[in-house]
């Protein structure tokens, strides 16, 4: 694996040497729309925005160790699916996902680890890690059991603009690879981060897409760096501006469907 640098520090997100292709792509799975199919779904008045669904003051988190950005982009966006398929809000552990794909170093994990871990392995709940632990060795046995619980299923890999957009469209939550630069950090007056190329060294949750006023989409970002970062926590990214570059060397992937708690005692947390 190599690394590139964020935030003067090394990456939380590993760069595989070669793109990622071993599990099923969307558009094999799923349908794609067109760009009015979209519009149309996204225009609905029943349809509630991702952000009004999901509220900064409960669903941003801050992950901490520098190397964990991929488990928590998971995490929380296997949270999501979850709410999403009707089941009850369970915070679920950014740290669980990390311990379980960085191979016991605070050196970052691969998309798609993560992604493969929460089908099989599952995610704890938030409460039963302690923050910034990175060892897969100091995960207790009741957290392992406890993510059997939490699993992700109708994982797809996202390969172009259109199957994002499809899939956040209809329902899907996702992963992406970002360019954590200085450029990035910045935000326009409709909250799109300013452009920002290179081969991925942050990972990011997608939650929602929007047309932008020329047509162009737009993909609602899933930070966890706080809520200080962009608009409580949130950003807008563009498939042109950000997503094309580091799709070339990363598996973006997308999830609906997950699992119900199989433990009847595990409380349902209010929002």
């Amino acid at each position: 694996m190599t690394y590139d640098l964020c935030n003067g520090n090394s990456t939380g997100l590993r760069v595989p040497a070669t793109r990622p292709t071993g599990y099923p792509a969307y558009r094999t799975q799923q349908p794609v729309l067109s760009r009015d199919q979209i519009r149309q779904v996204i225009s609905n008045p029943d349809r509630t925005p991702a952000r009004e669904r999901f509220p900064a003051i409960t669903w941003i988190r801050s992950q901490g160790r520098r190397g964990s950005c991929a488990g928590y982009a998971g995490a929380w966006a296997l949270a999501r699916a979850r709410v999403m398929a009707g089941l009850p809000f369970v915070p679920l552990s950014g740290e669980f996902l990390y311990a379980a794909t960085n191979g016991g170093r605070d050196a970052g994990s691969p998309l798609e680890d993560g992604m493969m871990a929460m089908q099989t392995r599952g995610v704890c709940r938030e409460d039963l890690v302690k923050h910034e632990t990175y060892q897969w060795s100091k995960i207790s046995q009741a957290a392992r059991d406890d993510a059997l619980n939490h699993k992700g299923f109708e994982c797809y890999r996202a390969d172009d603009e259109s199957e994002l957009a499809s899939g956040l469209a209809l329902g899907f939550t996702g992963v992406v690879a970002v360019q954590a630069d200085s450029r990035y950090m910045q935000i326009d007056s409709r909250g799109v981060r300013n452009s920002s190329r290179g081969k991925g060294n942050h990972a990011v949750g997608v939650q929602d897409v929007r047309l932008s006023p020329s047509g162009e989409f737009e993909f609602d970002e899933v930070g966890s760096w706080g809520k200080g970062n962009g608009q409580d926590g949130y950003a807008w990214l563009t498939w042109r501006a950000h997503l094309a570059a580091t799709s070339s060397y990363h598996a973006f992937y997308l999830i609906r469907a997950a699992s119900n708690p199989q433990n009847s005692n595990v409380p349902e947390i209010k929002q």
